[in-house]
């Protein structure tokens, strides 16, 4: 059997279902790849980006009346600075790793979103039309990849799942975990999403909901 029919066969046990909500506006996306690295879903990173939607007024989840321009998001931080803004709006002071000199995941946020502006991304079907074109989108995602906290790229690729990207799939450290279970031996990013993707075919899903089927396995575990 190979590796991606062990994967197929780990997957039977899954609750693999439809997307559900998404977040409204660009800022909750971003706010959400930045602030989900290395930190606790529910504790922590759902709670941040419900404490911006309330302090800037937002109604978080579709039907909103009126989208965010993401160039709203990055005036207001500069505008509190990303300490105050850290410590006072998202009471979350979170860095983009375990070093006490490295940036604030709010810095981190505020770079994803200038350079997003920069490229004419400010809304969600502004983030769609760029997924639709290869050749700009590799030059953002190269930008992107500049900012602290990229890693292996995990970061990335969830931003663009939460904007609506259903073929994307989020390496962490929860899907290669999981991945690790089922093929006994450690699993690359670049792997994870190689198999992730070639087994959601064949599972009859998208890769978004078999991450996501795999990352709520992993929580509750």
């Amino acid at each position: 059997m190979d590796e991606v029919a062990r994967v197929v066969v780990g997957a039977i046990g899954l609750a693999v279902e439809p997307r559900g909500r998404r977040w409204a506006h660009m800022s909750l996306c971003v706010l959400d790849a930045v602030f989900s690295i290395n930190a606790d879903y529910d504790r922590h990173t759902a709670p941040t980006c419900h404490r911006y939607a309330t302090w800037a007024g937002l109604t978080p989840y579709p039907p909103a009346t009126d989208e965010q321009p993401l160039s709203d998001f990055v005036t207001r931080v500069r505008t509190a600075g990303v300490e105050a803004f850290s410590a006072e709006v998202l009471l979350n002071r979170q860095r983009t790793r375990a070093h006490r000199g490295a940036p604030r995941k709010t810095e981190a946020a505020l770079g994803y979103a200038e350079i997003l502006t920069s490229h004419g991304v400010n809304t969600l079907a502004d983030a769609d039309a760029l997924l639709a074109d290869t050749d700009r989108l590799v030059r953002v995602e190269r930008h992107l990849a500049g900012i602290p906290g990229h890693g292996s790229g995990a970061r990335l690729a969830y931003l663009w799942m939460l904007v609506g990207a259903d073929d994307r799939i989020k390496p962490d450290r929860m899907i290669l975990r999981w991945l690790q279970g089922v093929l006994h031996r450690p699993v690359t990013a670049s792997e994870a999403t190689r198999l992730v993707k070639e087994a959601a075919t064949q599972v009859g899903c998208t890769p978004w909901e078999l991450d996501h089927a795999i990352w709520n396995a992993q929580r509750k575990a």
